[in-house]
């Protein structure tokens, strides 16, 4: 298991609900020691993860290291 901070790299708006601040983050655990966000597999489950805490209404396809960091935390 890993625990990983993924943050936003920058201010982005794609829309109403759709709004990443830097400063930004949620944590998640995987059961790989590769980052999650160089598994597409995950996306999905980090879009949900920032929805859930900020209401926003992201999907997957925002989900990458072009928007984001992640760091391994645990």
């Amino acid at each position: 298991m890993a625990l990983w901070k993924i943050s936003a790299k920058g201010n982005w708006n794609w829309g109403t609900n759709k709004n990443l601040v830097k400063g930004m983050f949620i944590e998640m655990s995987t059961s790989s020691t590769t980052p999650p966000l160089n598994q597409t597999k995950y996306y999905e489950d980090i879009a949900q993860a920032f929805n859930t805490k900020y209401s926003t209404k992201f999907d997957k396809s925002k989900m990458s290291g072009s928007y984001l960091v992640c760091e391994k935390i645990g």
